[in-house]
């Protein structure tokens, strides 16, 4: 008998010893994992921010729909942070501050005042004037990173009262128990038994912890015991804040697809888009009813159980003592106020992000982009892409109700570029926002009538006396090519004028104008400089490419459209302005390095040809739309196949592309489709005149309708960019000119050569 005693308590401390060295180690492991656990959020990604200024261009309804967007919530009182008001011509807003690379904004109460569409005067509290003020950036994504979708908060960033009303719903005992609750799991036993399955588990705060963060979430009675000593292991190492805080950023609250919704920070911006600070006590109520079960109680998809399950969290919290009375029924009243999408915004801007990326895998290297904590700041501009968007929708509206889209199959690429810095401010990758095929990046597309921009300033190139008023046949022409054949080009419209002036080419597209300018200074001349400007021209050199049979994408497109619209200077488009760190060290910044891609001569001339097209041309309902002086140019290819549309105002240009991905015969026009996209892109900001401004070489001079240079008051005369050599062409009386030098076989050569 002795013996089994003997071998039952040997047995026994055995199992203790090993129990002691299994839970010794367990403890080890978990503490381990939990003092290094940290979130790596991804890489965060911003639209430019809004700046406000004396006399900034931004009018009230601009910088309303920028605090709509950054989810500012309107109030009838003095805002706090993440609000605004009303007040007569001024907006107060309760702004909420950012760390800037070059220096934080602080949160503060501003009223910003205007008149005619632009800033006058901005205050802060009593009567202090501001030079500027900026709001905080529109977060577009996130990229890489563990977890690319956190929102990473600290306890001191929660709301008053809401650790106090997430313990009255999730872990009443939660300062008092040792990591498990004896009476909950009381509690959730006997309510098994009486539904005869297990349905309950009576998990603590720790105990949901350790499961989101070690276990599986599957109910067996195995995972639970396993559940329970981990989350008393845990308690028993850290502190109650320190397991609050690990809380709160990894409770899992939805989900969006492949995106997982983690922590009360995520949640707040996903579901209302405003940091978690700024929620009233009814979104509190309905971000902690979603623990129960996201899915089941999702706001979007079961408003009326999400209702039902706040309205209850805030009953409890009243029963606890953690709400008024009147602070629970006025809650119980409010509505969801939960947008369809997301309201963080994250994945609206799927054809710009798709730029960025690029630019960051091209231009950062990889250990860079994984480190957590990085901003990354871009030129995307909201009001423009806001306008791009609307012109997407006119563009689908009206090919439909033409009979041109009936399946609703026509695609588009478009981008709007700042002209000086090449900044791209906004990109549209195709009909919709779901994410795939770029065409504004990858569609290369024939660019039709668009070539013909850099046909004319390649011949100003070779002959700077060309002007506006030169005069070019417009009459059939052939072209024999080495194997024999012949090319014989028409007109859009079939007709032929004889002769027309040089910006009636570019103004109006004139195909045969075109080929015989091509053919009077030298085609294969003109070929090899258009190849130089970045023209695909192709081993085969095809007499086609001066009516633009060269494929390219808008992106490319606006990339050589830059140099005629910027007196002649290029500069690499880009997305990104910089990439700053965790502790706003800049890692790199892309120089701004401007080249000279064509004469200031050449694209001058062309520019104000290009100013005809948009008042008179085939661009005249762009031009014709606002009152600033602007340019354009149409294209058209084969068939309307391809729909081009390049138009500018002073500072902006904007190129897009319209088409069928199978290149069907579709009976589109530039004007017609392409132009309205880029048209509605200048409407929501503050347009610029094109400049007046000229080159060294270039002066202004009058021209009649045949060409010649007169005197201002003469009937028909246009104001116009001439060679400043030719200011010994003076005027003796309208029709007639005397000029000093004897080149007049140059000029009619040029006249009524080809």
């Amino acid at each position: 008998m002795n013996y089994w005693i003997r071998l039952a308590l040997k047995i026994f401390l055995t199992l203790l010893v090993l129990v002691g060295m299994v839970t010794v180690y367990l403890n080890a492991d978990l503490t381990r994992q939990f003092e290094s656990l940290s979130w790596a959020v991804g890489a965060k990604i911003y639209a430019r921010p809004l700046e406000l200024y004396k006399n900034a261009p931004f009018s009230r309804s601009q910088v309303l729909y920028e605090l709509d967007l950054l989810n500012y919530q309107r109030v009838n009182i003095d805002p706090s942070r993440g609000q605004y008001q009303l007040s007569g011509k001024s907006i107060i807003i309760g702004t909420r501050g950012h760390q800037y690379p070059d220096g934080k904004e602080l949160p503060r109460r501003v009223s910003v005042l205007f008149s005619k569409e632009k800033v006058t005067e901005i205050q802060v509290d009593k009567g202090a004037k501001l030079d500027l003020i900026r709001l905080e950036p529109l977060m577009v994504a996130k990229l890489s990173g563990v977890y690319p979708d956190r929102e990473i908060i600290s306890l001191n960033d929660l709301p008053d009262n809401f650790i106090a009303l997430l313990l009255a719903v999730e872990d009443r005992q939660f300062y008092t128990h040792n990591g498990v609750s004896v009476k909950g799991i009381l509690r959730a036993l006997v309510s098994n038994i009486m539904v005869g399955r297990f349905a309950q588990g009576g998990s603590t705060v720790t105990q949901q912890l350790v499961k989101n963060l070690y276990l599986s979430g599957e109910r067996t009675l195995v995972r639970k015991i396993v559940e329970a000593g981990h989350a008393i292991l845990l308690d028993l190492s850290f502190s109650k804040s320190k397991i609050l805080e690990a809380y709160v950023n990894e409770v899992f609250l939805g989900q969006w697809g492949s995106r997982a919704i983690h922590g009360f920070g995520t949640a707040s911006i996903f579901y209302f888009g405003r940091p978690i600070r700024e929620l009233n006590e009814a979104e509190q109520a309905l971000l902690i009813g979603l623990i129960k079960g996201p899915s089941a109680l999702n706001p979007r998809r079961y408003p009326g159980l999400a209702i039902k399950r706040r309205n209850l969290v805030l009953r409890l919290g009243f029963e606890q003592g953690v709400l008024s009375e009147s602070t629970m029924l006025k809650a119980v009243r409010l509505p969801l106020n939960i947008p369809q999408m997301p309201a963080d915004r994250v994945g609206r801007f799927p054809g710009y992000l798709d730029l960025v990326q690029r630019e960051l895998t091209k231009e950062y290297k990889g250990q860079q982009l994984n480190q957590a904590g990085l901003r990354i700041y871009t030129a995307l501009d909201p009001q423009v892409h806001r306008g791009l968007l609307e012109g997407r929708e006119a563009m689908i509206d009206s090919l439909a109700s033409r009979g041109l889209d009936p399946l609703g199959q026509a695609q588009l690429g478009a981008l709007v570029v700042d002209l000086p810095t090449g900044e791209i401010q906004s990109v549209i990758a195709a009909r919709d926002d779901k994410s795939g095929f770029n065409r504004a990046l990858d569609a290369r597309r024939q660019i039709g009538s668009l070539a013909k921009p850099f046909v004319v300033a390649a011949a100003i190139e070779k002959d700077s006396q060309l002007n506006a008023g030169t005069l070019v046949r417009d009459e059939a022409i052939f072209i024999e090519d080495e194997l024999g054949r012949v090319w014989s080009p028409k007109n859009y419209d079939e007709g032929e004028e004889g002769v027309v002036r040089l910006e009636s080419l570019i103004a109006n597209s004139i195909n045969q104008a075109t080929v015989h300018l091509a053919v009077s200074i030298g085609l294969s001349s003109i070929l090899d400089r258009m190849a130089e400007y970045g023209i695909p021209i192709g081993p085969t050199r095809p007499a086609a490419s001066v009516l633009g049979v060269s494929e390219m994408s808008p992106y490319q497109v606006a990339s050589r459209y830059q140099a005629v619209l910027n007196q002649g200077f290029v500069t690499s488009l880009k997305a990104v302005r910089m990439v700053v760190d965790e502790r706003d060290v800049i890692l790199t910044r892309r120089p701004f390095a401007p080249s000279r891609l064509m004469s200031g001569a050449a694209a001058a001339k062309v520019d104000h040809m290009m100013r005809v097209g948009a008042k008179t041309g085939t661009g005249r309902v762009f031009g014709q739309a606002y009152p600033q002086i602007l340019a354009s140019k149409t294209g058209t290819t084969d068939d309307g196949r391809d729909a081009w549309f390049a138009g500018a105002d002073g500072r902006r240009l904007g190129v897009a592309w319209v088409g069928f991905d199978d290149n069907r015969k579709a009976g589109l026009t530039g004007s017609l489709a392409a132009l309205p996209v880029i048209s509605r892109a200048f409407f929501h900001v503050q347009r610029e005149d094109r400049s007046a401004e000229l080159p060294n070489e270039l002066r202004y001079g009058w021209i009649d309708p045949s060409g010649q240079l007169v005197g201002p008051d003469c009937p028909g005369a246009q104001k116009r960019p001439v060679s400043s050599e030719n200011a010994g062409l003076a005027a003796t009386q309208c029709g007639e000119a005397i000029r000093e030098s004897s080149d007049k076989e140059g000029w009619l050569k040029l006249w009524f050569g080809g």
